[in-house]
C-alpha cells in the first residue's frame, strides 16, 4: 500500500524500481485493469495482471541481453492533473550494471489514483516507437 499522498515522482521511482529489480508482481500491481497500451501500430487492451507479467518478462530478457540492468525516471512533465488523474510524459533512462546511462526512452502516461491513494497506470504510450 502506498501513502495517500504519494507524489508522481515517488510513484515513478517505485515503478522504475520494479523495472530494475525485475519485480513482475510489483509491475502487475502498478497497472489499473483494464489498461491500455497505445502505439503507432495500434492499441492493446491489457485485461489482467498476467498479461503485464508476461510482457515485462519478455522485456527483461530483451533489455538484459543488451546490457541494460536498470532504469530511472527523468524529466517528469505534468501535462494535466485533476483529482484522481495525472497525465504527463517522462524519460526512462536505461542504465548499465555500473549505473551509467546507456540510452533513453520517452513515454507518456495516464495515471489514476484510487480511493486509497494508490496510483496506477491506466494508459501507457511509448513516444519513440
Amino acid at each position: 500500500m502506498t501513502p495517500d499522498n504519494e507524489s508522481v515522482d515517488s510513484f515513478f521511482a517505485r515503478y522504475t524500481g520494479y523495472l530494475t529489480s525485475g519485480d513482475l508482481d510489483g509491475l502487475a500491481e502498478i497497472y489499473h485493469y483494464p489498461a491500455l497500451a497505445v502505439t503507432a501500430r495500434g492499441c492493446a487492451a491489457i485485461a489482467e495482471p498476467q498479461q503485464t507479467r508476461e510482457f515485462f518478462r519478455q522485456g527483461q530478457t530483451y533489455y538484459r541481453s543488451r546490457g541494460i540492468e536498470g532504469v530511472r525516471a527523468r524529466d517528469i512533465v505534468t501535462e494535466a492533473e485533476v483529482p484522481g488523474i495525472w497525465v504527463g510524459h517522462l524519460l526512462l533512462e536505461n542504465l548499465d550494471s555500473e549505473g551509467s546511462p546507456v540510452g533513453t526512452e520517452r513515454n507518456a502516461y495516464q495515471v489514476v489514483t484510487l480511493d486509497d491513494g494508490t496510483r496506477r497506470i491506466a494508459v501507457t504510450t511509448p513516444l519513440d516507437a
